[in-house]
């Protein structure tokens, strides 16, 4: 039995992360911004903790360590990118108390930039990627609309702007105030949104990816109704572009499809996709892997994935 601390227990991974950890005999501890009473899964911990909110960095940080130390914490499993950017700014300070189960320090930096990343993967030849704009393209108006605006470390579709003809002028002037800022500018492309979990274990180079077409979606992005397919191509390229970023752990990419099945890569999120359960409903356990490759152990493969539709839906509980 390890003693592990689950962050952000309120997220749409953090039901199917419990439910495992708990059917391999371990003790669960659970945080949350929100109080207990607003937390569903606070009940299905073995201790519940109030933290404060990742922009308060130093005393966030310091919360976690001062439960790990109370608790005995062997491993942290965070579910959120913003607490990933903060862990990972922050991964001396746990040496000797627990194991952060995220990937590398590197990594997290590219992934966590969509520019980088992107950079990384062209340079690599290992996919198709989205176009972004120059400075010299934006200023001269060399674009081609619709025009898609968004955050380099974006998460939850937050901050998106899509730009059509007609609004060529708001277009530029959103450009110069950001310009040379946090955002990045890119061709709209219709399609699919391809979703896939993939697990590597950069110790002993295993990697498995599972991937789904999101039918429907929450407007921030979370798959409600999706499609399990296989497509030993597609699962390929996952593999390949897991390594030329140096994955370690379960992360989760985002492709579109075009009617063409054109599959451009739009992403990499460095932690559990909120419809992860969806994955192991099709018949992989990304989550007892996930943990695998932070304690030393091989990660299962091949993978025995099943193509299925599956829904989620959402369920009352009295909490308090």
């Amino acid at each position: 039995m390890k003693r592990i601390l689950v962050t952000a227990i309120g997220s749409m991974s953090a039901d199917i992360v419990i439910k495992t950890l708990h059917r391999n005999g371990h003790y669960v501890v659970g945080t949350d911004i929100f109080p207990k009473e607003w937390v569903v899964d606070a009940r299905n911990v073995e201790m519940f903790y109030n933290v404060p909110r990742v922009d308060e960095e130093a005393r966030y940080v310091n919360r976690l360590i001062e439960i790990c130390l109370e608790q005995k914490i062997d491993y942290v499993i965070p579910l959120t990118d913003v607490e990933i950017d903060a862990l990972n700014a922050h991964r001396s300070e746990f040496e000797n108390i627990a194991i952060l189960c995220m990937a590398g320090y590197e990594t997290i930096c590219i992934c966590r930039d969509k520019g980088k990343t992107a950079d990384c993967l062209r340079q690599k030849a290992v996919c198709h990627t989205v176009p972004i704009y120059s400075d010299e393209e934006m200023e001269n108006r060399s674009v081609v609309f619709p025009v898609v605006a968004k955050p380099v470390d974006g998460r939850s579709s937050q901050g998106v702007r899509i730009y059509q003809e007609q609004e060529a002028e708001e277009l530029q002037s959103f450009y110069s105030r950001v310009r040379g800022g946090r955002y990045l500018f890119q061709p709209y492309i219709e399609g699919y949104i391809i979703t896939v979990d993939v697990v590597r274990n950069r110790n002993t180079n295993q990697c498995v990816a599972a991937a789904r077409r999101e039918l429907l979606r929450t407007l921030n992005g979370a798959g409600l109704s999706v499609q399990v397919f296989r497509d030993m191509t597609l699962e390929q390229t996952c593999m390949d572009i897991a390594g030329a970023l140096d994955i370690h752990g379960c992360v989760n990419f985002e492709f579109i499809e075009t009617e063409d099945q054109t599959r451009y890569f739009l992403e990499c999120n460095p932690r559990f996709s909120g419809g992860v359960e969806f994955s192991v409903l099709a018949g992989y356990d990304f989550v007892t892997s996930h943990l695998r490759c932070f304690a030393g152990g091989a990660i299962e493969t091949p993978a025995c994935i099943q193509e299925h539709y599956i829904a989620r839906k959402y369920e009352e509980y009295i909490i308090g």
